[in-house]
């Protein structure tokens, strides 16, 4: 997503809202910045900071596109400039220009398309539930069994 005011171009991402879930905001937010329909496939991370000023916490996703056929943003307005889909090359490229030039924001999204691209883990989207959400059921191991 190429975003607003000169920052350059960085993840689709906002607040979590009041009533909203981390997964419904990140659909939500994407849809908003980068006019994509997407499925959420898993978690690449959670990060967590608490200080004296307060905490954030921020989910990163893996997530496709429910059509891949689907043209990204292209008309600016105040959630983006603009969206697209982009090869490793491209951001290697977008990575030494400035923000302001076209260039990314920062690293992070070279980053995290680097580390999917090499296998790096996807963990399963049920490791971050509501607090009300029941524990799911264990599955046995055949391997503990022996």
């Amino acid at each position: 997503v190429e975003e607003i005011n000169n920052r350059g171009w960085w993840l689709p991402g906002g607040f979590v809202e009041c009533g909203d879930s981390h997964v419904t905001a990140a659909i939500r937010e994407t849809k908003e910045e980068a006019g994509v329909d997407i499925v959420l496939k898993g978690i690449l991370r959670v990060e967590n900071e608490m200080t004296r000023a307060g905490g954030r916490q921020r989910v990163i996703y893996y997530a496709e596109p429910t059509d891949c056929s689907q043209v990204p943003k292209h008309v600016p307005d105040s959630e983006s400039m603009g969206a697209a889909w982009l090869t490793g090359e491209e951001l290697e490229a977008k990575g030494k220009l400035r923000a302001a030039s076209g260039g990314l924001r920062g690293t992070e999204l070279l980053d995290w398309a680097t580390y999917v691209e090499n296998g790096g883990a996807v963990y399963p989207l049920d490791v971050m539930a509501a607090e009300t959400t029941p524990v799911p059921p264990a599955k046995r191991n055949n391997a503990q069994d022996s």
